[in-house]
């Protein structure tokens, strides 16, 4: 193999990597520039600038989510598969594994020697990132896993293969080699597409052929069952196999389920994530995961999945960790993981810049317990973990009782409207009989939060709470024995905020979750919240202005299918025009236009 060295970064280049045509594309060019002029936590706007689904799966940060959350010992012997243009390599050097990397992408392979180079070099990673001398060297194989095999050691404590699974017939001698590179108690990282995942029953095309239904349909495509992905792994000599679900799906999951924490119904609510192409929408996704769950079938129909799969006679993968989930389409000041064991749940920021807001929750929770200890509302017990625990995490309480999102969704099910409004007006009756309470100002703090408003007059009055604990919102709100436990309560701010406000926020979203249901519409709810028109214009106003201020002003890449235009067909819509039009012509019958048509036709034909 031919070999060149990029700083620090050791390159090798088998001939069939060499003799590989590179003739770059625009997506290529884009890469190049991105990776050779800024630096990484520079790329999210650029590649919302650049609208190109090839630049945001190789660059995008939130990609390395799958395996973010996974504890690997610093110094641990790592090699990644298929590694790309090396967003997750950043992530497994974050932790400090000694990494071998290989990518069948000439060029991808020397913009990932580029990129890792650069981030060395830049100082104020140094706080985030865990090199020293033995972990700071990189080597990266350019070529087709066969090529440079016989390059590899056999003694690696982790491989990492993120939806590289060749085609069925070619897994079983694929994952047998994994196998023999890995030491005895060594642990495989694997993700793959479920062939059986709901967004290819509901309309998106199957990812290597562009065709609707291919998977389902067995149409010779690689897409695998998790009973055929179990099957392969112990006949390769994986007997011990754990089984995790990222959703939305392997590729930007921004939530990792597994069998010892599967999600429960409404939780599933982020289904539009078509990036690479068009899609049909043949049902609504949320729905039917609610039903797939309520049947306790949510693991035959995930999206993809994570297996950490070891040698027979190591049972154990290690992970404490259940569920995670990831906020990160916010600006890396807010961007943060949460993370759910059989004791506790932690909370960490991804990035050292989030020390702030991490302080701030700890001294949110000792103020609002103050501020609502008359009112039977409880607020989750939240402290730094101890040393040794999990490092920079906050440690909050494991609470196991049912959300009064659950409690909604089940009433709107069979139509019990009331007991949803006695919720409300228990919640609402909480929020107003608070302590701390204050007149509305326009002070420094709400301005940088919430932007100057257009209408202060519509404020004059306004009773506000400092702190203001404004994501009061169902879905964070728990119910245990009558009593009401607020888990999250990240986005509190310590300045007079509009108590109606925090309400009108807990409305909006209930009726975005319902927005076909009159009784839950915007003008019903608001009515009875007894905010005003004018008041709900400015508190609009000040929600957009929120979204700005999480987001540092970046686009989220959940608007990313907007940008780059995947157009979505809505069947239903289609056959209910396709009606519509066939009932127009059936009146027009019989008043003259068939007859002209026919008159056309025979002059056109001759018939």
């Amino acid at each position: 193999m031919k070999s060149e060295k990029i700083g620090n970064v050791q390159l090798y280049i088998s001939p069939e990597a060499e003799q590989t045509p590179q003739t770059p594309g625009q997506a290529d060019r884009q890469l190049q520039e991105i990776v050779s002029m800024y630096r990484e936590h520079e790329y999210h706007s650029r590649i919302t600038a650049c609208k190109s689904w090839t630049v945001m799966y190789q660059l995008a940060e939130s990609r390395a989510n799958i395996i973010e959350w996974l504890e690997i010992p610093k110094h641990a012997k790592v090699l990644e598969i298929g590694a790309g243009c090396g967003t997750v390599t950043s992530a497994l050097r974050i932790k400090g594994a000694r990494l071998t990397c290989q990518e069948e992408n000439l060029h991808y392979c020397r913009l990932n020697a580029m990129r890792q180079e650069k981030a060395m070099q830049e100082t104020d990673n140094q706080e985030r990132y865990s090199w020293e001398t033995d972990s700071q060297e990189l080597t990266i194989f350019a070529g087709p896993f066969t090529a440079c095999e016989a390059q590899l050691a056999e003694d690696y404590d982790i491989i990492v293969c993120l939806d590289a699974l060749p085609v069925q017939g070619q897994a079983e001698t694929f994952l047998a080699a994994l196998r023999r590179h890995l030491k005895p108690e060594g642990m495989l990282v694997l993700a793959a597409k479920n062939k059986f995942g709901l967004k290819y029953w509901a309309g998106n095309q199957e990812p290597n052929t562009g065709r609707y239904f291919a998977g389902l349909e067995n149409a010779g495509v690689q897409l695998y069952s998790k009973k055929l992905l179990q099957q392969l792994l112990e006949q390769a000599g994986f007997g011990s196999q754990e089984c995790y679900y990222p959703y939305p799906d392997e590729r930007f999951a921004l939530e990792i389920y597994s069998d010892r924490h599967l999600p429960k119904k409404g939780d599933l609510n982020y289904n539009i994530v078509n990036y690479e192409g068009d899609r049909l929408l043949l049902f609504d996704e949320q729905k039917v995961f609610d039903s797939v769950i309520e049947e306790g079938q949510f693991p035959f129909f995930a999206n993809a999945y994570l297996f950490l799969a070891g040698a027979k006679e190591h049972a154990q993968t290690g992970q404490e960790t259940v569920y995670a989930r990831y906020a990160t389409d916010r600006s890396r000041a807010y961007a943060v993981c949460t993370q759910i064991t059989g004791q506790a749940v932690y909370k960490r920021p991804l990035y050292p810049e989030g020390a702030a807001h991490a302080a701030q929750i700890c001294q949110a929770y000792e103020q609002l317990e103050k501020q609502y200890c008359k009112t039977g509302l409880k607020f989750n017990r939240c402290e730094w973990a101890a040393k040794g625990e999990r490092d920079g995490c906050l440690r909050l309480e494991l609470l196991c009782a049912h959300a009064l999102q659950e409690q909604v969704q089940q009433a709107v099910a069979v139509g019990q409207i009331k007991k949803v409004f006695d919720i409300l007006h228990r919640m609402m009756q909480y929020i107003r009989n608070g302590s701390g309470q204050k007149p509305f100002q326009m002070t420094e703090g709400f301005q940088k939060v919430f932007g100057t408003i257009s209408d202060p007059q519509a404020l004059e009055g306004t009773v506000c709470s400092d702190p203001a604990d404004i994501d009061l919102i169902l879905p964070n709100i728990l119910e245990e024995d009558g009593t009401w436990h607020v888990i999250d309560y990240e986005w509190t701010f310590f300045f007079p905020v509009p108590q109606n406000f925090i309400i009108y926020r807990t409305l909006f979203f209930l009726h975005q979750e319902n927005p076909r249901l009159e009784a839950l519409s915007m003008e019903h709810l608001l009515e009875q919240a007894e905010i005003t028109p004018k008041e709900a214009a400015v508190y609009a106003q000040m929600e957009q202005a929120f979204q700005q201020y999480v987001t540092g002003g970046l686009v989220p890449y959940r608007e990313m299918v907007n940008l780059l235009e995947r157009r979505m067909t809505d069947i239903v819509q289609l056959q209910a025009d396709y009606d519509r039009i066939a009932a127009q012509n059936e009146l027009l019958k019989g008043k003259g236009i068939w007859k002209a048509a026919r008159t056309i036709k025979r002059k056109l034909t001759g018939n």
